[in-house]
């Protein structure tokens, strides 16, 4: 009887085991199909104006980025001096009203932020692949085809409780929700790129270069942002 009792205990266990071992994987499967779920976009943005009228190309392309690369000559002792590239997330604008200057939330702690202290020089590059048009459409993100746009000037922070500071931090935190959430100890500031120099590949023929001035008086409301936002929420609210 000793003997049963045990190896009726080890089959329980078994049993037990597999049970618990298959839904662990389902729920481990039910993850992978959620977080792919919640980190593929949807492709709801409109096409991208034709290559050759630049400065539509060049605010659609800053527009529609939710992210930028942002070079800034490095304090680091190791590489002091040296050129150094920071991912930062990014906005021109609310979703319904683009200005085509790029803002950031920014704290004095990360690596972009010590380095303005002391060179307040850098360079934003956003890309049209952020879009997946690229990828759509087959074109490697290196190709002239897939836009890319190199605004260069000097980092600016803006002053608290001004309009534009309300206007920028409002509309970072619309586009980047968790932003709200960042931890409050790190002195968070909204600074913007005050534009020298534009620089885009847009097509075969090497580089073009927009006039600043005329880059930032186009008319540009940037509603596809708004309507691509909607059509998102919409997908996740419908059951």
């Amino acid at each position: 009887m000793k003997w049963e009792a045990i190896l009726f205990a080890c089959l329980c266990f078994l049993s037990s085991y597999a049970e618990c071992k298959g839904k662990h994987e389902r729920r481990g499967n039910n993850w992978r199909e959620n977080a792919n779920e919640m980190t593929t976009k949807p492709s709801h943005r409109r096409d991208p104006p034709d290559h050759t009228k630049l400065i539509p190309m060049a605010r659609y392309v800053l527009h529609n980025a939710d992210w930028a690369s942002l070079a800034t000559i490095s304090i680091l002792p190791a590489i002091e001096g040296f050129p150094f590239s920071n991912v930062k997330s990014i906005v021109d604008g609310s979703l319904a009203n683009s200005t085509g200057v790029p803002y950031f939330y920014m704290s004095p702690l990360d690596f972009s932020a010590r380095d303005l202290t002391k060179n307040s020089r850098a360079t934003v590059l956003v890309s049209l692949e952020e879009t997946r048009y690229c990828e759509n459409q087959k074109i490697d993100p290196e190709d002239p085809r897939c836009t890319r746009l190199m605004l260069s000037g000097k980092m600016k922070k803006i002053k608290e409780n001004t309009p534009e500071y309300d206007f920028a931090k409002a509309a970072l935190f619309e586009r980047h929700p968790s932003m709200a959430d960042f931890p409050p100890d790190h002195n968070w500031f909204v600074a913007k790129l005050k534009i020298a120099q534009i620089a885009m590949v847009d097509w075969f023929g090497g580089a073009k270069y927009l006039p600043v001035r005329d880059y930032l008086a186009y008319n540009y409301t940037g509603t596809e942002m708004l309507n691509y936002h909607n059509q998102h929420l919409n997908k996740i609210m419908l059951p």
